[in-house]
């Protein structure tokens, strides 16, 4: 996931020489080239358009007061609706779904993409330069924190960039000392249309296990896909854990929210953490739509930190 950034005062011309480089729009004498995914990117070192794809990217880039000229607006997340709404950004469709022929209008220096969909690559680098962000595998806390250094790199406010990543090493150190004072056991669940998937300490959220040190109660559970391992009912009251965190997918892709009678059913109704009040229901924009941003992994943290008050 790392990007490894070199700034370089020579000829675009020259930069190009032996690069894995699809797109050629660089005309400054001052670029940057980035060893990305494989790939070696160069584009202008000052950029003036630049469209985002990866919510974490867009995340980070608030955060950081960078500004960006076109946006996936579909599926964005609802703290960064103040840049959905804004008319002067143009809508480019979705990270799942680009329209490309919204993009070649921005007319950009820049793409940064999500890294989920790789394969939309060859379009965007026949438009512009473009970089490919996001979540490396389980690598959820170390994917952000690179996500965040690249994009203080490539934008050139390294020091901010720096700030931000020492505050959530701070903010992670203090929560570990906190929970390793628990002896709770907690079950991930993403809850999808009357059915449950949970995740596992090598899962896309293993961070909250192995970095955070919350004790899995389903332990045995593998990595698998991005949407878990499917489970029942069953599963869980057996599982018994003391806290359970639920993602419902369904409020922010289907705009329906789940009802709690439903997810917390009669088997649900007998575990240690329904009984305690520890059923916490996580923000599906921050948790699910986004990855890999300062702002959404806050959030993150803080819903996390308070279960164990």
């Amino acid at each position: 996931m790392t990007s490894k950034v070199i700034t370089s005062t020579v000829l675009a011309a020259m930069l190009f020489v032996g690069c894995k480089q699809e797109n050629t729009k660089v005309s400054s004498d001052e670029t940057i080239s980035i060893e990305n995914m494989g790939r070696t990117i160069s584009f202008n070192k000052k950029l003036d358009n630049v469209v985002v794809f990866d919510v974490g990217a867009m995340d980070n880039m608030a955060e950081l007061g960078i500004p960006f000229k076109g946006m996936a607006k579909v599926y964005s997340p609802n703290y960064l609706s103040k840049y959905a709404d804004d008319t002067n950004i143009v809508n480019v469709g979705s990270f799942m779904q680009p329209n490309y022929e919204e993009v070649a209008k921005v007319n950009p220096d820049l793409i940064i993409m999500s890294n989920w969909f790789d394969k939309d690559y060859p379009e965007f680098a026949k438009i512009a330069p473009t970089l490919s962000l996001g979540i490396s595998g389980s690598n959820y806390l170390a994917s952000t924190k690179d996500n965040l250094k690249t994009i203080g790199q490539v934008f050139q406010v390294e020091d901010k960039a720096n700030a931000l990543v020492d505050k959530i090493d701070a903010k992670v150190a203090d929560m570990k000392e906190v929970i390793g004072k628990s002896d709770a056991k907690a079950l991930l669940i993403l809850y999808n249309n009357k059915s449950y998937s949970a995740f596992g300490v090598e899962s896309r959220y293993g961070f909250m296990f192995k970095d955070l040190g919350v004790k899995p109660a389903a332990p045995e559970l593998e990595g698998a896909s991005d949407h878990g391992n499917i489970i029942s009912s069953e599963f869980i009251m057996e599982h018994n854990p003391d806290i359970i965190f639920i993602i419902d997918r369904g409020a922010v892709m289907d705009n329906t929210i789940a009802e709690k009678s439903e997810v917390e059913n009669p088997l649900i109704q007998k575990t240690n953490a329904y009984k305690n009040g520890k059923i916490v229901y996580l923000d599906p924009n921050a948790w699910y739509l986004a990855g890999g941003g300062y702002i959404s992994l806050n959030i993150m943290l803080d819903e996390i930190a308070k279960a164990y008050k």
